[in-house]
């Protein structure tokens, strides 16, 4: 993906990372009913390339995921398992209804 920036009255081209998709999660929460909320996948070429680094909340709920980070050589697949096995580790992933890529 490139951006055009005018800097100083002339036009520069930069390759920069680009959001590849979102993943949106449908989950039953005892307190409200089902809650959904989406999680940012943004491919950066400053990391590794096999590399899945999370970003997490600090408001409105310390320690969920509102990013994720990915390498070059990474797949779809790949971030969902990464995804599934986060909320598995927390005990949440059997309250997930369903998990489905937007783009």
């Amino acid at each position: 993906m490139f951006h055009k920036v005018f800097i100083g009255g002339r036009t520069r081209v930069y390759k920069g990372g680009g959001t590849l998709a979102s993943i949106l999660i449908e989950m039953n929460c005892p307190q409200h009913g089902l809650e959904r909320f989406t999680i940012k996948v943004i491919k950066r070429f400053n990391i590794a390339s096999d590399e899945i680094t999370p970003k997490l909340k600090i408001k409105p709920r310390q320690g969920q995921i509102s990013r994720v980070y990915i390498g070059r050589n990474v797949k779809y697949d790949q971030v969902k398992d990464y995804i599934s096995d986060y909320f598995d580790q927390r005990g949440m992933l059997q309250e997930i209804v369903r998990m489905r890529m937007l783009t």
